[in-house]
């Protein structure tokens, strides 16, 4: 049986700990711990702010490694320096090359190479990639010698990469090479109580604790930022608060006071965050307790707050919740 996976699990390892108990990500962190010992590239799929480098980081020292491992953003390397910063160069190889440079596929020889946001790098440096992973060496640009580049492979995208071969945008040979294990890490919104575990754990990180009322302010927005949206929120609401126990208000304010990643949309207060804890309700039959604790509230809690949209979950488990005003729960 799964188990949750909380801070005194990851004692032994210097990266932030990975915290959660919804099913998807336990199976996500033990497929990684799993397959961290062995050789075979690992290609990590979900939204942005998931936890994909975080992970990317356990698998390395779940590893055992000797050597360090290389945190490499694709999508902010210039594309004119993409192979000169992957592969290295000589000195002189091109306009401005005044030194020679060793390439951070070299550099990570002996530990682990994290390619972040994959899908950003061009055809012609996905090519020379894939000759580097079958070959295990590297050779610079303007240099004929070649020199060990064996690393553990760690890849990151937002999304699958079967749709971008398909557009003939990545390479179909690079996808199998880099595809062979793929661990999915869910959204925030779909881990639910792990949400306020997070939250009290990012607020504990501060010297603070989350009163009821704000941890239910939290589970019900929507975070389309995920944990990284999370984390940002409960740290401002540390700064702005004048006490320890953070109070909805400072939560609402916290809010308000980050960018607006629901592009315009007003997703955590109104119909879009009401249709979400409703859903939630109706995936546990109604039960409010059972509601509350996939919410991770206290169902007084949650009652309160319902009655407060004038929605009671006794009208919806008796298939009355077309009218939700005025009714008492």
């Amino acid at each position: 049986m799964s188990q949750a996976i909380r801070p005194s699990d990851e004692l032994r390892t210097a990266a932030a700990p990975l915290i959660g108990e919804a099913p998807e990500f336990v199976r996500a962190t033990e497929l990684a711990r799993r397959f961290a010992p062995g050789d075979a590239p690992i290609l990590l799929v979900g939204p942005t702010g998931t936890g994909k480098d975080l992970l990317a980081q356990h698998i390395h020292e779940w590893s055992g490694r000797s050597g360090e491992m290389v945190d490499v953003n694709c999508a902010a390397i210039p594309e004119s320096l993409v192979e000169s910063t992957l592969f290295g160069h000589r000195r002189g190889a091109f306009s401005g090359a005044v030194e020679g440079s060793v390439g951070l596929l070299e550099h990570a020889d002996g530990g682990t190479l994290f390619l972040d946001e994959l899908c950003s790098l061009a055809l012609g440096a996905q090519a020379k990639l894939l000759r580097v992973l079958e070959t295990g060496v590297v050779r610079r640009v303007g240099e004929t010698a070649t020199r060990p580049a064996r690393f553990r492979l760690v890849c990151a995208v937002q999304e699958r990469l079967e749709g971008r071969v398909r557009a003939g945008t990545f390479r179909m040979d690079l996808l199998q090479r880099v595809g062979g294990i793929v661990i999915s890490l869910p959204a925030l919104a779909e881990r639910g109580r792990d949400l306020v575990l997070l939250a009290r754990h990012f607020a504990a990180e501060r010297g603070c604790d989350l009163s009821s009322e704000a941890a239910c302010r939290l589970a019900l927005h929507t975070w389309p930022g995920n944990v990284r949206e999370l984390k940002a929120a409960v740290g401002r609401a540390c700064w702005l608060s004048r006490q320890t126990l953070l109070s909805v208000e400072t939560v609402e304010e916290a809010l308000g006071c980050g960018a607006d990643l629901g592009v315009g949309q007003q997703a955590s207060a109104g119909p879009a965050w009401l249709a979400r804890v409703l859903a939630v309700c109706e995936a546990h039959g109604w039960h409010g307790g059972r509601a509350a604790e996939a919410l991770g509230v206290h169902r007084t809690t949650l009652y309160r707050r319902l009655r407060s949209e004038g929605v009671s979950l006794r009208d919806f488990k008796w298939g009355n919740g077309g009218a939700l005003i005025g009714r008492s729960g």
